[in-house]
């Protein structure tokens, strides 16, 4: 059965991305150029013009309208039939308390779900492309990302890293397909492209039940969660967005 899908836009169209980043987890992606849409993302209240977000982790019988909300979007989207959820869900929500987004979480002190796309553990394939020695519990893992409008994903986005950040994480691995590289590089961020996140490496009996999904090419991904939340801020902060503007 299928678990921890990304949700993504399968219209939506990037350039490659496998090419390895120097020493480095994050670059800053040409887009970041344009007028900065990261205002305000980490902050509890937003521009009166767009809607402020809120983050909720769900525990116990309080998940079940996060793993309905999740469920509905994949099924939509790729065909898909979620059944087994990641062990920590999260809902963002608008400030009239609807869902607007979700996504789970997995620390890698457990088997990751897309380690099974991968030819070595987890830690020895960051280590590949970051240079040096990563530890398993440095490692987390993010799943079911669902988002009900780009504007939704892109605020979680945010609210994600931040959430990494303070937990102490330092390194997020992922699966997604184009749409979602895309979210992330058009708040300056592009991750890692390690490799193709293919069928062929699931259990023959779960296959069916990922509808379209591997049809989008998804991409196993990696990005420093520390580079990424100064690289963030640093598009957010009002000098930088103000001098975008004004170009």
């Amino acid at each position: 059965m299928p678990r921890n899908p990304m949700f993504s836009h399968p219209a939506t169209h990037l350039p490659p991305l496998d090419q390895r980043l120097s020493m480095q987890a994050w670059r800053t992606h040409p887009l970041s150029r344009r007028k900065a849409p990261a205002r305000g993302l980490f902050a509890s209240t937003q521009s009166s013009d767009n809607p402020s977000f809120k983050l909720t982790e769900h525990v116990g019988t309080d998940r079940s309208t996060v793993e309905t909300f999740i469920s509905q979007r994949f099924a939509e989207s790729f065909g898909c039939h979620i059944e087994a959820f990641m062990p920590r869900l999260f809902s963002v929500r608008n400030r009239e308390g609807e869902i607007c987004g979700a996504f789970g979480l997995r620390s890698a002190n457990r088997n990751l779900f897309l380690e099974q796309y991968l030819d070595a553990p987890i830690e020895k394939t960051i280590a590949a492309s970051a240079g040096r020695k990563v530890e398993r519990r440095a490692i987390v893992e993010v799943g079911h990302f669902s988002g009900a409008f780009p504007g939704a994903v892109r605020a979680m986005i945010g609210l994600l890293t931040e959430h990494l950040q303070r937990d102490g994480f330092e390194w997020v691995v992922f699966t997604g397909t184009a749409g979602l590289r895309n979210a992330f590089c058009r708040l300056g961020l592009c991750p890692i492209d390690v490799q193709a996140a293919t069928a062929d490496r699931l259990p023959e009996e779960d296959r069916s039940t990922w509808g379209s999904y591997y049809d989008h090419a998804p991409r196993v991904l990696i990005g420093n969660i520390q580079e990424g939340y100064r690289a963030m801020l640093t598009l957010s902060a009002p000098d930088n967005v103000e001098a975008e503007e004004a170009a």
